[in-house]
């Protein structure tokens, strides 16, 4: 009985076998193809804000001297403002300066000027305060020279002249209370471009051994300054804000015409050197719109344009 069951399922299964094998072209034939994939392409500008730069073509030069950063600075005043004002100018940060060029080409700049410094930047050798500036950034003599020549003949020179020291320099030992003395002294008896220069010396409020208070100090300018020759510049300024995140703010104006003055304090001031001018200023806030650091750098700037002799 089990020979003949076996023999059954057998034949069984050789009956439903297959009789041919498919063919890859019959697998492919019967199989179900993939799409087309379809890719979209959607301009960036269409699901993201196009960012432009509104900012007046004026500003993206100005202020062309601070001691901060001038990034997200759009202006206190409204655009018809700035498109009111018609003067432009070539300015350069003196240790940028081509003196070789200058040398030939007097209409190279409009204005060189100098940032306040941090007292590690500073080396004093000399009782000349503009040669000490360029011994410390590197600045030949003969290149002094051709500065010199450059303001003669009717360039601008402007300073905004500080020297800060910071809490940590007072720590670390490398600056002390007499330091500090014999360092406003040293200045004190300098000159520049052969005038005397004022130095005032603000401390900030510590709060431990390594950190200070943010001073902020309010300057009222004085208007009777019109026997100076500097009409128009504080018209328009009826405070001025000092901003000083160091402990120790050492400020420097040339005796010479007083720009803004308080009480007995000149706070920015100019001497003429031939048909030039140099320029003092206290570096003034200029990003508080509840002050006047703005228009009187832009005041000041204009009146220096046009007013070289």
């Amino acid at each position: 009985m089990r020979l003949i069951m076996s023999v059954i399922i057998s034949t069984l299964i050789w009956a439903c076998a297959p009789t041919s094998k498919l063919s890859w072209s019959d697998i492919a034939g019967t199989t179900v193809q993939p799409e087309e994939p379809v890719i979209f392409s959607i301009p960036s500008s269409s699901i993201t804000r196009e960012l432009k730069d509104t900012k007046p073509d004026i500003l993206k030069g100005f202020p062309f001297v601070s001691a901060q950063p001038v990034i997200n600075f759009n202006g206190k005043f409204p655009p018809e403002f700035y498109s009111s004002l018609k003067y432009r100018w070539n300015a350069e940060f003196i240790k940028s300066v081509d003196f070789w060029r200058l040398r030939y080409d007097q209409h190279m700049y409009d204005v060189i000027y100098i940032n306040p410094v941090w007292i590690g930047e500073l080396t004093i050798k000399e009782d000349d305060f503009l040669r000490n500036i360029a011994y410390s950034y590197n600045i030949s003599d003969e290149q002094v020279q051709v500065l010199e020549k450059w303001i003669n003949e009717g360039g601008i020179l402007w300073i905004e002249s500080a020297i800060f020291i910071s809490s940590y320099d007072y720590n670390l030992n490398k600056f002390s209370d007499e330091k500090l003395k014999s360092l406003v002294e040293s200045l004190r008896s300098m000159t520049l471009f052969g005038n005397k220069i004022q130095v005032q010396t603000f401390l900030a409020k510590r709060i431990d051994e390594f950190n200070t208070e943010k001073l902020l100090f309010e300057v009222t300018p004085e208007k009777n300054l019109t026997q100076q020759k500097v009409e128009g510049i504080n018209k328009h300024v009826n405070k001025l804000l000092i901003e000083q995140t160091d402990y120790v703010g050492i400020y420097i104006t040339i005796e010479g015409n007083p720009i803004i003055k308080s009480g007995d304090t000149v706070y920015a001031s100019f001497a003429n050197y031939g048909k030039g001018k140099i320029i003092t200023l206290a570096p003034f806030d200029f990003k508080d719109v509840h002050y006047d650091g703005e228009i009187f750098r832009f005041d000041l700037l204009s009146w220096a344009l046009n007013d070289r002799t």
